[in-house]
C-alpha cells in the first residue's frame, strides 16, 4: 500500500519538473510530387530562436535523413526582420494555384511567429520559378523561400541550385 502512495506521489509531481520542448520560431512543410510520375518527396524544416536548424526529408526520390545547421546571429537577425516585416504579414493565409498542374505538385505550408502573433501560409501548387517571368508570389514570400532553400542546401551539404533553375533574386540567392 505504501508503494502505491509513493508511486502516485512521484508521478503526480513529475509534470512540475518536466520542461516544454522548445517550439520552433518557423516551421516549413513541403509535400512534393513529381516531376516524374510516382516520385514523392516530403521536407520539414524548423528554425529555433537560438539559431538551430533541423531539416528532415523523406520520399522515394532521395535518401531519407535528418540534418542540422545553425544560423549565425546576423542570419537570424535577417530572418527575424523578414518575418516581422509588414510585407510578410500581408501575405495571405492561402495562396491558390498560379499554374495548371500537369506532372508536378508542390504543396507548401509555413508556420511562424512574429511580433504580432503566429502566421500560417498554405500555398497550393507552389511553383516559385514563375516569379522569374511574372510576379506570381509576394516578394517577401520568395525571399523567405530562398533563405529556406539555402539552409536546406547547407544542412545537407548539397549545391543550392543549378543555373537554369535559379528562381531566387540576386539579393536573396546567397546563403542567408
Amino acid at each position: 500500500m505504501r508503494f502505491v502512495f509513493l508511486f502516485l506521489t512521484f508521478f503526480c509531481g513529475l509534470p512540475v519538473f518536466a520542461k516544454d520542448a522548445p517550439k520552433a520560431m518557423l516551421a516549413s512543410h513541403n509535400d512534393i510530387k513529381g516531376p516524374i510520375i510516382g516520385n514523392s518527396h516530403i521536407e520539414d524544416l524548423e528554425i529555433f530562436a537560438d539559431g538551430r536548424v533541423r531539416y528532415s526529408e523523406s520520399g522515394n526520390d532521395r535518401k531519407t535523413g535528418t540534418f542540422s545547421a545553425r544560423l549565425t546571429p546576423a542570419e537570424l537577425h535577417r530572418l527575424t526582420v523578414l518575418l516581422n516585416s509588414k510585407e510578410m504579414r500581408a501575405v495571405p493565409a492561402e495562396i491558390p494555384s498560379q499554374i495548371k498542374v500537369v506532372d508536378f505538385d508542390w504543396e507548401a505550408q509555413l508556420n511562424f511567429r512574429h511580433g504580432s502573433g503566429r502566421q500560417t501560409i498554405a500555398i497550393k501548387n507552389f511553383y516559385p520559378m514563375l516569379n522569374t517571368q511574372r510576379p506570381a508570389y509576394p516578394k517577401a514570400l520568395i525571399e523567405l523561400e530562398c533563405i529556406l532553400r539555402d539552409l536546406q542546401a547547407r544542412a545537407t551539404k548539397r549545391p543550392t541550385h543549378t543555373e537554369d533553375e535559379d528562381w531566387c533574386p540576386e539579393s536573396s540567392g546567397k546563403s542567408p
